[in-house]
Formats: structure tokens, C-alpha cells, sequence
């Protein structure tokens, strides 16, 4: 067990189709080390978990969140979830004593996606990620909320695993 207040373990970015464009982990928590096939297997089954998830949810509820955000909480872990008008999700996931999230995602999104990825030339919306400035800047920004904090002020290791690859979890 870590000595955490709250933690940030890992973002997943993916497009309309459910191809993971982006992940990123700061904290792997009980997990073993996986296999290329067993982390893309994962990503499917969040992908697939949010997708029908946010679909129940908008099924049972009378009204849709104006947002594009929702929690989701088990007894382990909480996915913070951001879905933009043009289909992307965004997702954080954090431990359960993490403070809802809801404007760090809007924040990467609006303020780190779109300005380094969307606006950039380069940039394929049905290809994993490869922008040096989005992981940068994304680093730059995590490093900055408390769940990123540890009890002594002190700011953890991150993984140095960013991967943007839908295929292997490091690049």
C-alpha cells in the first residue's frame, strides 16, 4: 500500500470508433507488469465498460449531462469521464479518495488536446497520438493537481510510460 493521500493512476484517450489514441500511466496499483496483448485487451474492455456504461446511464436518466461528464465508482478505483461533442473520451482514472475531477478533464481536453493536437497539421483523429508538446504540456499540468501530491509535499515518479500507440502501452 502507498502513502497517498489521493492518486492519479492512468488517462485513456479514444476516438469516436474506440480506438485508444493516448494512454498514460502514473501509478500501476496492484497490477502486474502486462503483455502488449493483455494491455490492448484492457483498453477494449474500458473502452467497452464506458461506452455501455454512459449508454445506460443515459438510458435511465431524463435528461442527458450538458457536460459530457460522468463519474464512475467502484469500491476500488473511480473513472472519470469526458465525452466531447465530436465523440472523443477522455478518461482518468484515480483512487476513490481523489476530488472530482470533472474540470482537470475539461481542462485537458479544451486546453492541452485542442491547442497541441487538433489545431496541429499533422494531426490523424484515427491514429494513435505522437505529439511531444501534448505529453509535455499534459505532464506539465498533472504534476500540478493534488492527487499528484503526496502527504509530505513532495511530487511522485511518473511512469515514464506514454505510450499513444492503440497496440503496446509504451512507447
Amino acid at each position: 500500500r502507498n502513502n497517498w493521500k489521493m492518486v492519479l493512476y492512468n488517462l485513456y484517450i479514444f476516438n469516436r470508433k474506440g480506438v485508444c489514441l493516448y494512454y498514460r500511466e502514473w501509478v500501476r496499483g496492484k497490477q502486474k507488469n502486462r503483455e502488449p496483448d493483455e494491455e490492448e485487451e484492457r483498453r477494449r474492455l474500458v473502452y467497452g465498460a464506458i461506452y455501455s456504461l454512459t449508454d445506460l446511464v443515459q438510458q435511465m436518466s431524463s435528461s442527458k449531462p450538458s457536460d459530457g461528464c460522468l463519474a464512475i465508482k467502484t469500491n476500488a478505483v473511480t473513472m472519470h469521464v469526458f465525452q466531447s461533442l465530436s465523440g472523443f473520451r477522455f478518461i482518468l482514472t484515480t483512487d476513490n479518495k481523489t476530488e472530482d475531477m470533472k474540470q482537470h478533464i475539461r481542462h485537458i481536453y479544451a486546453n492541452i488536446w485542442v491547442e497541441c493536437v487538433v489545431k496541429s497539421p499533422l494531426y490523424n483523429p484515427n491514429k494513435p497520438l505522437d505529439s511531444p508538446l501534448f505529453v509535455k504540456q499534459l505532464n506539465a499540468f498533472v504534476e500540478t493537481l493534488p492527487c499528484f501530491t503526496s502527504p509530505l509535499g513532495t511530487t511522485s515518479s511518473m511512469s515514464m510510460a506514454t505510450g499513444a500507440s492503440s497496440t503496446s502501452p509504451s512507447r
